[in-house]
């Protein structure tokens, strides 16, 4: 829903409620002229003047935006589909804590590897640095 359907929404509600724009403005606490913007579409709207305006208007802010008030049916599917994405969520994340343990296991066991591999470095280091001593020595 864009922001034109919005402000006419807004601006029906107000006329059908008979509430003046000088009068809405009044009750939201700001100038006549900042309200008239939100109707024209010069102020964007946020969410709490949504809500504040829909209060004044004694309407919902869904109607508001949507243009209409969805139906309980509605609702219970947008909360279904709230429950299901919030139990997909702590699928995911459960998922994600495996994944993450598994990789931190591989890492460290990675690091062990590291680790001997740098030992065995050190020991052919030592060869063979006492292999030239004794070449030196038997020159």
């Amino acid at each position: 829903m864009d922001n034109s359907s919005v402000k006419k929404n807004i601006s029906r509600i107000r006329k059908a409620s008979g509430i003046s724009q000088t009068e809405m403005a009044e009750r939201l606490g700001i100038s006549r002229t900042a309200y008239r913007n939100i109707e024209t579409g010069d102020t964007k709207l946020i969410n709490d003047n949504v809500d504040r305006i829909a209060s004044l208007l004694d309407t919902t802010s869904e109607e508001l935006v949507l243009g209409y008030t969805p139906s309980a049916k509605d609702s219970m599917k947008v909360n279904d589909i709230q429950k299901e994405n919030a139990l997909k969520q702590k699928e995911m994340a459960a998922r994600f804590e495996t994944e993450i343990a598994r990789l931190n296991e591989q890492i460290n066991t990675l690091k062990e590897y590291i680790d001997a591999l740098q030992e065995t470095v050190r020991t052919k280091d030592e060869m063979i640095s006492m292999l030239k001593r004794k070449v030196a020595g038997d020159l």
